[in-house]
């Protein structure tokens, strides 16, 4: 593997351009935008939205009684410990704060990361500039970007957690080690701010491993110093509170969780799950990817073809990986699953032609997207670390699907914890893809957002 070449085309997309486009100020612009329409819809949407009752109702305790082993052992949500707290602080701050003001304090949080980010910004090459603020509106566009901020919903502080963490870990550099180690405590917030954030920790270890490794092939063992032994310890402490938690409760589940859910959540194998995650990916990123990566097609003929025949059979033999036939179907998931059971309800042709349909934009997808990402390590090696950072995690988040819960299915909505990375691979296997089309697939993307929100009613 050559670790430091480049192909012409990212040789292109590398040059300096500091002086042609304010990345930093269409990167505050847009985040400033979406984040006005979140604080809008916190406003306007009624209050019901999804788990909030239940989210809020088990919130209260940490209020009243604090942080003890005692609420933490009586707590019911199987994940979310973390956002849980951040809504008790709020409320033991400000007793007569309701919904409204729990839903705009996720929103103006994001606001100070976005201004903390734009001047954080100013120590990047225009190339970076352009990247994070490609990955950054490819997170703002996610369908399910306010579902998550405008609610009081665990997903909306763990987001908080999750880009405070990054943002910290960026101004690290991987060689400052106290903003890697506080970098490192948030992302361990997160982790148990939404228990699929739990692939965050070893996917950077995964980035830290390889740049050691880089490190003792060129000095040997050198390159394992104390300072540098000291970055693996954080992430080490950063586990500490998951590791509690699983202690307390004896898993990854409180006990009385049980006696609450027919759900049997907790750590099982399910063989669906990873399975569903990896084909949802392939569809929410078909649109991008057919219309900037469709060129590539050739390159990975065959293998297209082998996906194609592969979701010829399953659509023939009616094989719906996507959902669960004895899972409970009391949330709601998003409009692929439902999409395919409003198909299922028209006969057999159309749900035929619906999983065809379907699987061919998952696979084929997918397939292109894997292809440039490995041409892009095999050119460049991995010299990119977010590059690392996000594939790892992505690939991390789809395989822990197998350990969650024996019979709860992947809802859609999921798929807001691996977006940005996602996003960021996106940037990086399709440079060239900032052009009026993809800018009208982003503008669908967002109102798809606002619609799978407002479906619960305006006040």
């Amino acid at each position: 593997m050559k670790f430091f070449a480049t192909t012409d085309r990212l040789s292109a997309f590398s040059a300096s351009v500091d002086y042609t486009k304010p990345y930093r100020q269409y990167f505050i612009s847009i985040c400033a935008v979406y984040l006005l329409v979140a604080g809008w819809l916190a406003i306007r949407v009624r209050f019901g939205v999804m788990d909030e009752l239940f989210h809020l109702e088990y919130s209260l305790p940490f209020a009243k009684s604090g942080l003890t082993k005692t609420t933490l052992y009586r707590h019911v949500p199987p994940t979310g410990v973390a956002s849980h707290l951040w809504f008790a602080l709020w409320i033991w701050l400000f007793p007569t704060i309701d919904y409204i003001g729990l839903r705009l304090i996720t929103c103006m949080a994001l606001a100070g990361l976005a201004v903390a980010t734009y001047v954080h910004l100013r120590s990047f090459s225009g190339v970076w500039q352009r990247r994070i603020l490609a990955a950054s509106v490819f997170t703002l566009v996610c369908p399910y970007f306010f579902l998550s901020v405008s609610t009081v919903m665990t997903e909306g502080p763990s987001l908080v957690f999750l880009f405070a963490g990054l943002l910290l870990l960026s101004v690290s550099r991987l060689e400052r080690l106290f903003p890697f180690f506080l970098a490192c405590c948030l992302l361990g917030l997160t982790t148990i701010a939404r228990f699929y954030y739990i692939p965050l920790l070893p996917a950077l270890f995964v980035v830290l491993a390889v740049e050691d490794w880089e490190r003792y092939r060129q000095i040997g063992v050198k390159a394992f110093t104390t300072h540098r032994i000291l970055f693996y310890v954080s992430i080490g402490i950063s586990l500490l509170p998951l590791a509690g938690l699983v202690s307390l409760w004896g898993g990854f589940t409180p006990p009385l969780f049980h006696q609450w859910s027919k759900l049997r959540s907790g750590v099982s194998f399910n063989a669906l799950r990873p399975i569903s995650a990896f084909i949802l990916t392939g569809i929410y990123i078909a649109p991008i990817v057919w219309l900037s990566g469709f060129r590539y097609l050739k390159s990975a003929l065959s293998i297209v073809i082998g996906s194609f025949m592969l979701a010829l059979i399953l659509a023939l033999l009616q094989i719906n990986l996507l959902r669960d036939p004895e899972s409970v179907n009391d949330v709601f998931s998003g409009p692929i699953e439902h999409g395919l059971g409003w198909l299922m309800a028209k006969g057999q042709l159309a749900i035929s032609l619906g999983l065809l349909v379907v699987y061919t934009l998952g696979f084929v997808s997918l397939v292109i997207v894997i292809q440039q990402l490995f041409q892009i390590l095999m050119a460049e090696g991995f010299v990119d670390k977010g590059l690392v950072f996000s594939i790892a995690f992505v690939a991390l988040f789809i395989a822990s699907q197998a350990f969650i819960g024996g019979n709860h299915p992947f809802f859609e909505r999921y798929l807001i914890h691996p977006w940005p990375f996602i996003g960021y691979g996106l940037i990086r296997a399709f440079p060239e893809s900032t052009n009026i089309k993809t800018y009208a697939v982003l503008a669908v993307y967002t109102v798809v957002s606002v619609l799978l929100l407002t479906k619960w009613g305006l006040s």
